[in-house]
Parts: C-alpha cells; sequence; structure tokens
C-alpha cells in the first residue's frame, strides 16, 4: 500500500504549495499579489489585450478581474484605451511604471522556474515537461 506522501498527486500538490509560498513572499516586496502580477504579466506580452482574454489566461471572472485592474490602474501600471473603431471595447496597456515592475515580476517567475529546474538534467526537463503536458490534458475535459 502507497502512503500518501508517495502519490504523484500529493508530490504535485506539494510543489504548488512551495511554489505559491516563494511566489507570494517574493511579490509581496513589490506590494503585489499573485493575481496582479499574472495579470501584469499578461498584459505585458499582449498589449492592447481586452479584459476577457486577460481574465481567461489568469482563470477568474470578469467582475474580479475589474477590481484588479482598477487596483492597478490606481498604482499607475496599466491604462485602458478605448479604439475608435469599437468603442464597447477598452485595450489595456502596461504604463511605464507597469513596464519596469513587471520586469521584476518575470524575474521572480524565471527565478521559480529555476528553482523547479534545478538538480535536473536537460533530459529530465523535457522529460518532466512531457510527463507535465500529458497529466494536465486529464483536466482540460474536466
Amino acid at each position: 500500500m502507497i502512503s500518501n506522501r508517495d502519490n504523484i498527486s500529493e508530490k504535485v500538490y506539494l510543489l504548488s504549495m512551495f511554489q505559491q509560498n516563494y511566489v507570494v513572499s517574493s511579490l509581496r516586496k513589490l506590494h503585489l499579489n499573485s493575481l496582479q502580477a499574472r495579470s501584469l504579466s499578461y498584459i505585458f506580452h499582449h498589449p492592447g489585450t481586452i479584459q476577457r482574454e486577460v481574465a481567461d489566461y489568469v482563470g477568474k471572472k470578469q467582475a474580479t478581474l475589474t477590481n484588479v485592474l482598477k487596483g492597478l490602474e490606481e498604482r499607475n501600471l496599466v491604462y485602458r484605451e478605448i479604439p475608435k473603431n469599437n468603442e464597447r471595447q477598452k485595450n489595456i496597456f502596461l504604463t511605464a511604471e507597469g513596464k519596469q515592475l513587471v520586469g521584476q515580476v518575470n524575474i521572480i517567475f524565471d527565478q521559480l522556474d529555476e528553482k523547479v529546474r534545478n538538480g535536473l538534467t536537460k533530459e529530465e526537463q523535457t522529460q518532466l515537461m512531457i510527463n507535465l503536458t500529458k497529466a494536465e490534458k486529464n483536466f482540460k475535459e474536466y
């Protein structure tokens, strides 16, 4: 009989908890939470995106993201622009301050990735990615 600690799902859970604690602790120094940081990072990689796309990426409802974006706007990290051809839509961009802060956020996520990869050979990293992608697909239909 396998104890709970020997289950793959338990190992994935523990790794996830370690990652969350690392990210929360690191982002706290930037006065950000994980949702704000992931939103900034998405906007950085998709300038001019719309709120629905950011909400889909972070896995939250648009109403929740509205509050996140309002807070980021108040901190002068993002701004919204209404395009002339669609007055119902608002495109979201980073301010100069937002771009500077997202650079620090990306460093944190890069350091996190390095912690996960540390001690694994390139082949082990590749195989881990393949296996995790396969496992992830089991939840796509869920």
